[in-house]
């Protein structure tokens, strides 16, 4: 997912993202209200539920829907890393020892159904997001009886250190410890408010109203979900969160990233989610790009992203600590970066560059597993298998069906076979997949992850390696890591509200988690916007270092 540090006496992060459009960061220089477009995902969200969407495909357009009461400034570049007041009057006020946090809601909010919006409403979405074990749990449970909460099973029971007064609008939060990324996590589109009578279930196929520029109004997963502008928000409801200026946009799930491309280069669709086909790559910047022979319609962005495969440590044979350095070892990251096209940097850093504790900044071939640019030690790495006594152990390679990411997969699947093991991918639709690999009776050994940050702190990624983030469903903690020092540290430094102060720790414990073995990151991604000639490209394309491509702020061009 995309972030920053936390309130109060924290400063904002500069991480140095840079986006595509104008200089005009609200993207207002131009550009006709009203009309249509059509989106194409390869896959369907995850979820299309703010309570429980955690994957690009449906952060996007959860962003323009769900307000939380904090949110982020909708601009490009380091400005976009701003926390502003969102539903809430202002940023919360934090108290001397981090643990208590203060907002007060704004006046006459309405959903876009016109049911008016009241403070005990945040109290009930924290619920949906810990009743439904949602991968946003682990941000919300530092909240005083959150883990009771959890625990007891009871959707209705209240959560102590949640106070609200629907009257006055004032809602106050008590954490246990303080927490370095709080101000971040009620940032989150996890957070985002919804009528206090939601049910506790998926709403996917229903999403539930919200307080922002769209509204979803039809959802037909694996096939299309349609929003249009909400007609009760305006701009002065949420100065800084901006009203829509296209009245509907369709997204349209086509899995071939080929037919999606070409279709974009034909007009017939106005935005790709996904990067263009590497086959169609050269085409696209040659035409399209920054340097390209026609009217600009294309340009990368980079990303706090790491790609990985995670090595399930519960299971064999990746409960072997020599296996899972066998497979750092073998595989070739050049080779599986070489399968994006260029929006690869191969890498085996856990934390993505710009991020505060990334550790191969000065030195990537200092890699403990080999140079990532460099071929593999392969008759290394075949050994550490043999004294593992693991030649010829079966393995599934879990995966999904998005983009590249079969072809990654198998070339994957085809290293671990090259170092002795027995290995097979398993292919599954993108609408299943975090499902069916977070459900711990899946039993899955290793598969395909990304992870693009939600806001620029390592607290973030290690959500994903921190014990309590293990879950019976919706886990990510996919490797299943339970590491004594990683839980102790996190939760150390995590208490820290001055970052510098522990970057070195951080790029200690980034290490740690590189050299214990317990995923296998391969690479950093740059992502695209790549529109058709009716979208104001100069002027309507924003893209959010939190939340991507604006969906809000794309418009056609006069007479479009």
């Amino acid at each position: 997912m995309a972030i920053l540090t936390g309130l109060g006496a924290v400063a904002a992060l500069s991480v140095g993202l840079v986006a595509c459009g104008s200089d005009s960061s609200s993207g207002s220089g131009g550009g006709a209200k009203g009309g249509s477009i059509t989106i194409a995902q390869a896959g369907q969200p995850d979820f299309l539920d703010p309570a429980l969407s955690y994957t690009i495909h449906g952060w996007e357009p959860m962003a323009v829907v769900y307000t939380p009461l904090v949110t982020y400034k909708r601009e490009d570049g380091d400005a976009g890393s701003e926390l502003i007041p969102g539903l809430a009057e202002e940023l919360p006020k934090v108290s001397a020892d981090g643990k208590t946090y203060e907002l007060t809601l704004r006046k006459g909010l309405r959903y876009s159904d016109g049911t008016p919006v009241k403070a005990s409403d945040f109290e009930h979405t924290i619920q949906r997001v810990l009743n439904l074990e949602s991968g946003g749990t682990s941000y919300y449970e530092d909240i005083e009886g959150a883990a009771a909460y959890v625990s007891n099973g009871n959707a209705q029971a209240d959560i102590p250190g949640i106070d609200t007064d629907d009257r006055t609008g004032e809602i106050t939060i008590e954490l246990t410890d303080r927490r370095a990324d709080f101000g971040n996590a009620l940032a989150m589109n996890f957070a985002g408010l919804v009528p206090g009578d939601t049910p506790f279930e998926n709403m996917t196929k229903d999403p539930p109203p919200g307080v922002g520029a769209y509204m979803f109004t039809k959802s037909v997963p694996n096939r299309e979900f349609v929003m249009e502008r909400n007609p009760r928000y305006s701009e002065d409801m949420v100065p800084g969160v901006p009203e829509a200026k296209i009245d509907t946009v369709t997204t349209k799930i086509v899995p071939n990233v080929v037919q999606q491309t070409q279709e974009v280069i034909d007009n017939k669709i106005d935005f790709m989610q996904e990067p263009p086909a590497p086959d169609l790559k050269a085409e696209v910047l040659e035409r399209f790009g920054p340097e390209g022979r026609e009217e600009q319609r294309y340009e990368e962005f980079p990303t706090l992203s790491t790609y990985w495969f995670f090595l399930n440590t519960r299971v064999a044979p990746f409960d072997d600590q020599k296996v899972r350095e066998a497979v750092n070892i073998g595989i070739d990251r050049s080779g599986l970066a070489r399968l994006y096209a260029g929006e690869m940097e191969p890498g085996c850093s856990f934390l993505p560059p710009a991020m505060p504790g990334y550790t191969e900044a000065t030195d990537i071939s200092a890699c403990p597993w080999g140079d990532p640019n460099a071929p593999p030690d392969l008759e290394r790495a075949k050994r550490l298998i043999e004294e593992a006594g693991a030649e010829g152990a079966k393995v599934t390679v879990w995966s999904d069906n998005v983009e590249t990411t079969p072809k990654v997969t198998q070339a994957y699947t085809d290293m671990l076979n090259e170092i002795g093991l027995d290995a097979e991918p398993k292919i599954i639709d993108s609408s299943v997949y975090f499902q069916t690999i977070g459900n711990q009776k899946t039993e899955a050994q290793t598969g395909f992850l990304n992870f693009f940050a939600d806001f620029p702190h390592p607290l973030n990624f290690f959500t994903t390696m921190e014990s309590s983030s293990i879950q019976p469903t919706n886990n990510q903690n996919f490797s299943n890591v339970s590491d004594p020092r990683i839980d102790g540290e996190v939760k150390k430094l995590g208490e820290e509200p001055e970052l510098p102060a522990v970057t070195d720790e951080w790029e200690e414990l980034n290490d740690y988690v590189v050299e214990r073995a317990y995923i296998v990151p391969f690479g950093h991604r740059n992502l695209t916007t790549f529109v058709s000639d009716r979208i104001d490209f100069e002027n309507c394309t924003v893209v959010s270092p939190i939340f991507y491509n604006d969906y809000s702020q794309f418009c056609l061009k006069e007479g479009g």
